[in-house]
């Protein structure tokens, strides 16, 4: 599944209005790719549309050669557009689209992705123009991550009384969320559940929690960054207790690497994906402890933070020497447990720290 901007241009929220029997359909205009000359020259701007017996035609200016993709969606401003169409390849500077017009009401748009380009947290972009302006490097070698075709995300600030040091309870539901797509408690739910005084967690509370929904999961002793580019491969996630302290604080407004907060200490965070660029090896990671920050785009963030790999392995070191690893939907713990990344530990057998 391919998906949508994370920053649409909208040029009209709706610029076609059709009546379909008794029912309305909005068309956004959206511009798919990032710099707005790419999107000018490339093509993927919705001209005009017709409704004929509850089919939808787009047309969308195009370059020949040329492949796009439509998506749609319920609402306009979306984190999550769904592929409406099988990729179209266009063989002249107008192309038709034919998707149906059955819901209520829907946004469509159309993404161009002949170019070279990478898919970063569902989002569409261009890869020399993002990695700079984000930080992350001028090229990049390599890229893994899991992600679902849902918001799994959690921001601690909106996880109720004890939101200050809720970093462990949020990202504890934020794995299960990622493992189990079915899962509905909150971060609420495990502070409630190991209410610790409305303290720091433990690792032994995130350990349990994990037991409680029956997670597939392994505790390890850290061995190097190597390690986690490794579970990270077979598709595992990772949690981590750290110091952020060791983290490089990076205050750019664009930029997507390093620590954005200005708290040092004890902290949970999920590690998601690795990303290997000509600057360094990268770790991508879910961090909640957000506080609704958000870049230009809307988008929180503390969801795809990157942290460069030397700074997280001494805030791992430097805290707590281990890795919860959560493996994947359908290994039951098997053959991603028999890794000859993971180290395991008896949990019971070993010092566990706190976070915030």
């Amino acid at each position: 599944m391919r998906a949508p901007t994370a920053n649409p241009l909208l040029t009209g929220r709706a610029a076609k209005q059709i009546r379909i029997s008794i029912r309305l359909l909005k068309v956004a205009v959206v511009l798919a790719c990032a710099p707005t000359a790419f999107a000018a020259s490339s093509g993927g701007r919705i001209t005009s549309t017709s409704v004929t017996n509850s089919q939808l035609r787009l047309w969308f200016s195009s370059t020949s050669g040329y492949t796009y993709q439509v998506q749609s969606s319920t609402v306009a401003r979306s984190k999550y557009w769904g592929d409406t169409l099988p990729p179209i390849s266009a063989s002249g500077s107008l192309t038709i689209a034919a998707a149906s017009a059955q819901a209520p009401a829907g946004f469509f748009k159309v993404l161009e992705f002949t170019n070279r380009a990478f898919w970063y947290d569902w989002s569409y972009y261009n890869e020399a123009p993002a990695l700079t302006t984000w930080g992350l490097g001028a090229t990049q070698t390599g890229y893994t991550h899991h992600d679902r075709a849902y918001e799994w995300y959690i921001d601690q600030a909106d996880t109720g009384t004890y939101a200050n040091n809720n970093c462990g309870p949020s990202s504890v539901t934020i794995a299960i969320k990622w493992y189990n797509s079915a899962f509905n408690h909150t971060a609420q739910d495990a502070r409630n559940t190991y209410l610790e005084g409305g303290g720091w967690w433990y690792t032994s509370d995130i350990i349990n929690y994990l037991n409680l929904y029956s997670v597939p999961h392994t505790m390890s002793s850290f061995t190097g960054t190597n390690q986690l580019v490794g579970l990270l491969s077979q598709s595992n996630i990772v949690i981590l207790c750290i110091d952020t302290t060791h983290l490089t604080f990076d205050s750019t407004a664009a930029h997507r690497v390093g620590r954005f907060y200005s708290y040092a200490g004890g902290h949970f965070v999920v590690v998601k994906g690795s990303r290997a660029t000509s600057s360094s090896l990268l770790f991508e990671v879910y961090d909640p402890n957000n506080w609704h920050a958000t870049y230009a785009d809307l988008t929180p963030k503390g969801r795809n933070r990157h942290y460069v790999a030397s700074d997280l392995a001494s805030a791992i070191t430097n805290w707590w020497n281990y890795l919860i690893v959560v493996h994947p939907p359908a290994s039951g713990g098997g053959a991603a447990a028999l890794s000859a990344w993971l180290k395991p530990v008896d949990p019971a057998r070993i010092p566990h720290a706190r976070g915030m």
